[in-house]
């Protein structure tokens, strides 16, 4: 899993803010912040990517949601919610 729930109530609110489902999947852990799980195509559009992710976290933190970011083994950044 690429992202830790510590409360469940921020994440509803964080997939409030979520547009589409690349920033779903970062809320739920199916993709990586650092962008490594973009496949084929994707992975052409990864500056597209990785504005995307900045725009997400950051109309989280305006909408109140406690987000950090810690490093797993082997450096693994991982998203924290709550």
């Amino acid at each position: 899993m690429w992202t830790k729930v510590n409360d469940e109530a921020a994440l509803e609110l964080s997939l409030e803010q979520a547009r589409g489902r690349y920033q779903r999947g970062l809320l739920w852990g199916q993709e990586n912040l650092s962008g490594s799980t973009l496949r084929g195509k994707a992975k052409l559009y990864g500056y597209r990517y990785s504005v995307s992710r900045t725009n997400l976290l950051d109309r989280c933190v305006a909408a109140g949601v406690p987000i950090s970011e810690e490093r797993g083994p082997h450096n693994k950044r991982v998203l924290v919610i709550g």
